[in-house]
């Protein structure tokens, strides 16, 4: 018989004996059952890996059946356990303390449903498996599945204490922070314009920002203050040796540090991360409601001007760097274990119990080899695969755990950590601890692939939008695409166009609408003089949801307009990314295109998860009515076959059209914000711009100014 046919009946054979049915209770066989439950809760773990699903309801509401299910699963397959048994089963008791520990260990970010039952339903399973161990079982398995039910136990009860505890630790010390900050700028001389432009970029006594540490000083002066006379407020001594700040950390052993010193940290790499660990305690703000003191102060546009945006070589590469380990703290803050797991301090008791746990775990390899032969055989729940499933199941736990602590001790919270305790303790500054400090740092790398999402209005909305619509999420999912140099940069030059001093950085949208005066020259010829200053009257009075969406239905529209190719093709194969090709693009015009397009498609995504600052039920409600009114003006209601050619030809015509609401055709640059109104007005500002040739301005602005004012 050849191979293939061997190994196909030894399938079949092997199926057939897992699916056979129990016995005493006449159903699937507790073995069965211990697969599925098994694989169920490695499917959560992999969910988790590639989360967080937060902004994706449908993904998240799938990990929340997933949860219920394995709840309900492990309890089950206990209960048949106890069912099924005629006499104390070995397997059973290993495989129930094995679920309870899988269960636990599965659950590698923030819960998706914010609950205290949770741990306690955990402690309940828990429980439920030392009811099962409580029956009589050999000497080797009996003293591993204590251990390792206790190790469990231990963790539940510790996560749920501790979760409460950092939470409140993170709230009080952004709070301190805020009053910190309202008088950081007085604690030592402001900075010089050529201290700023140095290459060193952070002067050594002008930026005293938090770090780490701040909460034990904050308990020091607390205790002092007791036999001290009473004070309204209580103000952080910067000297105390138990506090990092950044100019401590540039100024490490009088900036010859073997670490961080010159060319020991090649372009400030390792600085800049405490550098960005302290940018996100401050924007940790915004989210708790507190004043950010510091917004108004010249020395904080220095900083960000002349160091984070300091034109260098590398240019962008060091603000992006910068912005990327940020906004990564801020993700870790909401969406996942390493906030509250390092709130105070590194956290050893976990990753302690996660090694004993380890150990215990596999010591149990050994002796459940021996439990086939204390089997009774007369006994109808044989079971046949024990081993190998016990052996999975334990190769599981091991690889989660292994995997817990790989990712907390080489994470950058950890980096940070160990940066602010080299500057701290001077036994930490000799050749040795550097070496083994610069390898462990060379694993930790950035959680940014540097893609950004692609959304494009006129084509995701291809199907009918109707509630089966929107509950199923029919539309065509964002796509993604890597963020080329050449966007970048022409972000890069945006931000540094902010530096002029009449121009305030909180006015975001104003600052990239009324910036680009080629545009509005453009305009100015094709619809009269006036073009100009009805449309900024029309913009500036529009909210930024609105705002995005006609600047990305005119993005789109040109990008039809510029490219033979992207007309000729269905709506209903396009799919969310550049129509054009670099190929078939002049070269001088690729560079231009492929900024305005990407970050535009990039914008028309932030509003389908309401990442912009207008009220997320206003951007819900406005994105719908623009889906609905595209989908239907187009004349996709009734043909699901039209080419972008089509769409373009439509959405032109209803441009030209009369305003239903005022009777009379709409005058140049005017922009409606009705949200009930025809998509038509979207489209009627631009109908000059389309009028000239595309092909030889195709500025980059429409879409380069619109992202001054996301949400930074």
């Amino acid at each position: 018989m050849p191979s293939a046919d061997i190994a196909v009946v030894s399938i079949l054979s092997t199926m057939k004996l897992l699916f056979k049915m129990d016995g005493v209770t006449h159903v699937a066989s507790v073995e069965l059952w211990v697969l599925m439950t098994t694989l169920l809760l490695v499917v959560r773990f992999l969910l988790d890996c590639f989360g967080p699903w937060h902004t994706d309801r449908a993904m998240s509401t799938t990990i929340q059946v997933i949860e219920m299910l394995n709840y309900s699963m492990v309890h089950y397959t206990m209960g048949l356990m106890q069912l099924s048994a005629k006499r104390v089963n070995d397997y059973f008791q290993v495989w129930a303390v094995l679920l309870v520990t899988l269960q636990h260990s599965v659950k590698t970010g923030r819960l998706y449903q914010r609950s205290k039952q949770i741990p306690l339903l955990d402690l309940m399973s828990s429980f439920w498996a030392a009811n099962l161990l409580r029956m009589q079982t050999f000497f080797l398995l009996r003293i591993p599945l204590w251990m390792i039910w206790a190790l469990n136990a231990t963790r539940i009860i510790a996560y749920f204490a501790s979760s409460d505890g950092a939470q409140t630790i993170n709230q009080e010390n952004t709070r301190l922070v805020s009053d910190y900050m309202r008088y950081e700028h007085t604690l030592g001389p402001s900075p010089s314009c050529d201290a700023t432009a140095s290459d060193n970029g952070i002067s050594t006594q002008s930026y005293r920002y938090l770090v780490y540490g701040e909460d034990k000083v904050l308990h020091d002066s607390q205790r002092g203050r007791r036999t001290a006379s009473a004070q309204y407020r209580i103000r952080l001594d910067t000297d105390n040796k138990k506090l990092v700040t950044l100019d401590k950390i540039w100024n490490v052993d009088a900036g010859s540090s073997g670490l961080l010193g010159g060319s020991n940290d090649a372009g400030n790499r390792l600085k800049d991360v405490c550098l960005s660990f302290a940018m996100y305690k401050l924007l940790r703000r915004r989210f708790y409601n507190l004043p950010i003191h510091e917004a108004s102060l010249k020395k904080t546009r220095q900083l960000v001007f002349g160091y984070i945006l300091q034109e260098k070589r590398d240019n962008y590469e060091r603000a992006f760097r910068i912005m990327e380990v940020e906004l990564s703290f801020l993700q870790d803050l909401f969406y996942s274990k390493h906030s509250a797991m390092f709130a105070d301090g590194f956290p050893y008791r976990r990753m302690l119990m996660s090694l004993s746990l380890v150990a215990a775990t596999g010591y149990l390899v050994y002796p459940v080899r021996h439990i086939p032969e204390r089997m009774d055989q007369a006994d109808k729940n044989i079971i046949t695969h024990g081993v190998i499933v016990t052996r999975i199941i334990v190769g599981l736990i091991i690889a989660k755990e292994l995997s817990e602590v790989y990712l907390y001790v080489f994470s950058q919270w950890n980096k940070v950590l160990m940066i602010c305790m080299y500057v701290k303790h001077r036994c930490w500054r000799n050749l040795i601890v550097e070496a083994v400090m610069r390898t462990m740092f060379w694993f930790i790398r950035g959680k940014w692939d540097q893609r950004i999402f692609q959304y494009n209005l006129l084509i995701s909305d291809s199907h009918r939008w109707n509630k089966f619509h929107r509950i199923f999420r029919l539309a065509k999912f964002p796509r993604r695409m890597k963020l080329e140099p050449e966007v970048k940069t022409a972000i890069f030059e945006s931000f540094k166009g902010l530096q002029h001093p009449e121009r305030k950085l909180e006015t975001y949208l104003l600052n990239a609408f009324g910036s680009n005066e080629a545009l509005m020259q453009q305009l100015r010829r094709a619809n009269g003089p006036e073009s100009k200053e009805s449309l900024m009257q029309q913009l500036t009075g529009a909210n930024d949801t609105h705002s995005i969406l006609v600047w990305h239905i005119a993005t789109c529209l040109c990008e039809i307009h510029t490219s033979d190719e992207a007309k000729k093709p269905k709506v209903r194969w396009l799919q969310n990314r550049l129509l054009a090709k670099k190929s078939t693009t002049p070269e001088d015009v690729w560079p231009h295109y492929l900024t305005a397009v990407s970050l535009s498609n990039y914008c028309a995504y932030l509003l389908t998860i309401a990442l912009v600052p207008d009220n997320g039920i206003v951007v819900r409600k406005v994105l719908h009515a623009v889906r609905c009114e595209i989908y239907h003006a187009t004349g996709r209601s009734a043909s699901h076959s039209q080419s972008m050619q089509n769409v373009y030809r439509k959405l032109i015509e209803i441009a030209t059209k009369p305003s239903k609401e005022s009777k009379q055709e709409v005058p140049s640059g005017m922009v409606s914000i009705n949200i009930n109104g025809e998509v038509g007005p979207y489209f009627k500002s631009y109908k000059g711009f389309f009028q000239g040739d595309l092909t030889s301005s195709f500025e980059t602005s429409v879409a380069l100014q619109l992202f001054d004012g996301l949400p930074r």
